[in-house]
């Protein structure tokens, strides 16, 4: 019985994986949408349930049968409560066997096992992630398994002109035990995290973004081509222009750089005070500015093609993939060096 499951399950799960990168990126933009940041134990209960979900969908509704072996006469409607037990009774007598063993591995017991076992993870969810007592966790369950006899007993909603499955009764009884049975274990699920309000998920007022400070980087160095490209080309310049921009001109000005200044942000110290030139400069060669100055002057003589590849993912997981997951959306670099960007508001006219 077991391995009829197998092809089901791997077939929701290779789906899952296509699905779950489809959305990633929209699952992002949603965050940020809502929360101003990905609020990491939101994103892996989300990206749970999806998985879940959708090896479940594969393991009551897969295979699909061929339309022409369909609607053979036989009852696709079971409406007697707790007719597995009698099914039970009668493999066991028609074999021979009685005893916890034979009714343990008996096909009737099996299923119904299954289709508790199958309801088990939605109610640890809605317990251990979404806080719901156990009359909202029976409604749901009641009412998913409900959704599901349904599909089933209208043939897919229509596709196949008979149902392929038996809607049954015990089924709804099964899957709804399980749901409960599910909020009952949660508390030992440690592998659930529980999902914050909205309000610990979302980032402080004023915080400047990932995308943001992104934009803005982006300016400068726009700003550092266009110069190259006309009066000084090469890359000592351009390296050269970048710590005047990023380095020199905010801690003259105040923490602005050109792109800062458009976008309205700079850089500060946490509790809003003016961030010294030291701090600026270790926050810049934490970050994108040391990632170009190891570019232009120490790459090229050591010629390790690895050493490459890992500085550049620690700098930007480190300045742009880590920080989106941050209530203050702080970079490594920005922690080392005890600056914040701090988001400044136009003026508004009189």
């Amino acid at each position: 019985m077991l391995s009829s499951y197998l092809e089901p399950a791997r077939t929701g799960f290779s789906t899952f994986v296509g699905v779950g990168a489809l959305l990633l990126l929209p699952l992002v933009a949603l965050h940020y949408w809502r929360f101003g940041r990905v609020e990491p134990r939101r994103a892996v209960v989300l990206y749970g349930l999806l998985a879940y979900g959708l090896v479940a969908l594969a393991l009551i509704f897969l295979p699909f049968p061929d339309r022409a072996q369909v609607c053979r006469g036989e009852t696709m409607l079971s409406t007697t409560p707790f007719q597995w037990v009698t099914d039970m009774r009668n493999n066991m007598a028609a074999t021979g066997r009685s005893g916890i063993q034979a009714m343990a591995t008996s096909q009737a017991f099996l299923q119904q096992a299954f289709n508790v076992a199958l309801f088990v993870p939605l109610g640890v969810v809605l317990r251990k992630a979404y806080r719901r007592g156990p009359f909202a966790v029976v409604c749901v369950g009641l009412g998913v398994s409900l959704a599901v006899e349904v599909v089933q007993y209208t043939g897919n909603f229509g596709y196949y002109p008979c149902p392929y499955r038996i809607a049954d009764v015990d089924d709804l009884i099964s899957n709804t035990a399980g749901a409960l049975l599910g909020w009952m274990l949660a508390p030992v699920a440690v592998v659930v995290p529980a999902v914050p309000d909205a309000a610990d998920a979302t980032a402080p007022p004023g915080t400047v973004s990932v995308p943001r400070r992104l934009c803005g980087l982006v300016v400068d160095l726009l700003v550092v081509a266009l110069v190259c490209r006309l009066l000084l080309p090469g890359a000592w310049w351009a390296l050269a222009l970048t710590a005047l921009l990023r380095v020199v001109v905010p801690a003259v000005s105040g923490g602005w750089t050109f792109g800062g200044w458009l976008l309205r942000y700079r850089t500060r110290l946490p509790g809003g005070g003016r961030a010294g030139a030291g701090r600026i400069a270790v926050r810049e060669l934490l970050g994108v500015t040391g990632l170009l100055a190891y570019a232009v002057a120490v790459s090229p003589r050591l010629g390790w093609w690895w050493l490459d590849l890992l500085v550049i993912a620690v700098v930007l997981a480190g300045t742009f993939a880590v920080p989106v997951f941050r209530r203050d959306q702080a970079g490594w670099h920005e922690r080392v060096a005890g600056t914040r960007a701090v988001s400044e508001r136009v003026p508004e006219r009189v």
